[in-house]
């Protein structure tokens, strides 16, 4: 019996997605004496992808034709020369981390377009992420009123259990910290969010995705994280801003929606205490932590956080055209590193990356970044198909914020696996759509 190695490494992929999201309910509530090694069983299931891929294709490896390819080609082998820098001595595992942190996903740009390879399939996947988003929103309310010490608050990293908005408990839903989940509630609410116009233009209901939507910003309100919550009003705008100057069918939809979506809101707001309390309390720690920054508390200041995150090159003086080493800052090796880390008071992503990668490193990951993200626009303004670029643009939107590290996409392992599964549906996407254009372009609705 001769196996079907597309078949295994399709179904694998899809454990691997799968599990990459639903690994905290087996490290919170499962098996949580094994919350360590679970945690690397997302790195195993893809890696065994990986290989079966490389198998199916008798390790073919496609040619280097783009300026993004050719930037994480370069990106790559620099990672791979930190491992000989002489700067601080580490040991393999840190380095090893290190690589894993920063080229993990990327074959994600090669597989996933193989496999994505239809509307149908794309849509699948959709209506999939909203049927689990269901329960993991509904988790997230839950814990927010729930004592500290309720199964359901549980953390494998005790430390985590001083965070609250006001006197609740900062909504983690099944994840294992409060950032992993606000990385998930970004995706999902912007991807909902231009969905349900894909589907308004379809003349397809699109109740679930409206409620979900409602539930999924009531969750990032319980997260009490400023900047997330930011980012999510900032794509529904700009979603918004675009149907309504380039889809002329669509503008007295959006109108209408939007003027529906605030009312909504504020009736959520007066009439469910619900949405009352999550709101208020958001509020209240804002202005606490606000006041806590004005004694003098440094990082607290929402003002102090956004340079922070802006200004990556921070520390290039310390860090030289070098940096200490890959790994060095991860959070995983602090135990290990911890003699040199805390004359540092680096916090941000960018400031991480130039530390470890040096200045040469960070302007890398910078310009890396910027070509996917050209890349990505550019795909954007040649596809002609209105429906298309409905799905395409929420994907933009998640990889946008990156460029100037406002996430933790090196350091998070939920916002790095999303920054490449987005780039990788923007490609399949933009796949599929040019094989339709290619067969009957008559039957694609132009702008």
């Amino acid at each position: 019996m001769q196996l079907n190695l597309d078949k295994i490494t399709k179904s694998l992929l899809i454990i691997s997605v799968i599990w990459i999201v639903i690994d905290g309910v087996f490290r919170k509530w499962v098996f949580p004496e094994l919350s360590t090694p679970l945690f690397a069983v997302k790195y195993v299931l893809f890696s065994l992808t990986y290989l079966l891929f490389l198998l199916k294709t008798n390790f073919s490896i496609p040619p280097i034709k783009k300026f993004y390819q050719f930037l994480i080609v370069l990106l790559a082998i620099w990672c791979l020369l930190n491992f000989l820098n002489p700067t601080y001595k580490t040991s393999w595992l840190v380095k090893i981390f290190g690589l894993i942190n920063y080229l993990f996903f990327i074959p994600l740009t090669i597989i996933i377009p193989h496999y994505f390879n239809s509307f149908t399939f794309f849509e699948k996947t959709i209506r999939f992420i909203a049927y689990i988003s269901i329960p993991i929103y509904i988790i997230g309310i839950l814990q927010y009123f729930l004592p500290e010490d309720h199964i359901l608050n549980y953390l494998p990293n005790e430390d985590q259990k001083f965070n609250k908005v006001a006197e609740f408990i900062r909504s983690n839903s099944i994840f294992s910290f409060v950032k992993i989940y606000n990385v998930y509630l970004l995706f999902t609410t912007t991807l909902f969010f231009g969905y349900i116009f894909y589907l308004y233009r379809k003349n397809k209901s699109a109740f679930l995705y409206i409620i979900l939507l409602l539930f999924g910003i009531l969750n990032q309100f319980m997260t009490g994280s400023r900047l997330p919550l930011g980012l999510m009003v900032a794509s529904f705008i700009i979603i918004s801003i675009y149907i309504f100057l380039n889809m002329l069918t669509l503008r007295k939809t959006i109108t209408v929606s939007l003027v529906f979506g605030v009312i909504t809101m504020l009736l959520a707001y007066n009439l469910s205490s619900t949405f009352n309390t999550a709101i208020d309390a958001f509020f209240k720690r804002s202005e606490f932590v606000e006041q806590v920054a004005e004694k003098g508390e440094v990082g607290y200041s929402a003002k102090s956080r956004l340079i922070d995150k802006l200004t990556p090159f921070k520390f290039a003086e310390q860090a030289g055209w070098l940096g200490f080493g890959i790994g060095t800052t991860y959070q995983g090796t602090g135990m290990v590193l911890a003699d040199w880390r805390n004359d540092l008071p680096f916090e941000e992503e960018g400031e991480r990356v130039v530390l470890e990668l040096g200045i040469i490193g960070g302007f890398l990951i910078f310009l890396s970044r910027l070509s996917i993200l050209l890349y990505c626009y550019n795909m954007l303004f040649r596809i002609k198909s209105i429906e298309t670029n409905l799905l395409i643009i929420p994907l933009i939107l998640i990889i946008t914020p990156p460029l100037f590290f406002l996430n933790e996409t090196t350091f998070n392992y939920l916002d790095n696996f999303i920054y490449w599964f987005a780039f990788s549906l923007v490609m399949a996407l933009s796949k599929f759509i040019t094989c339709e254009v290619a067969r009957t372009p008559q039957t694609i609705k132009m702008k």
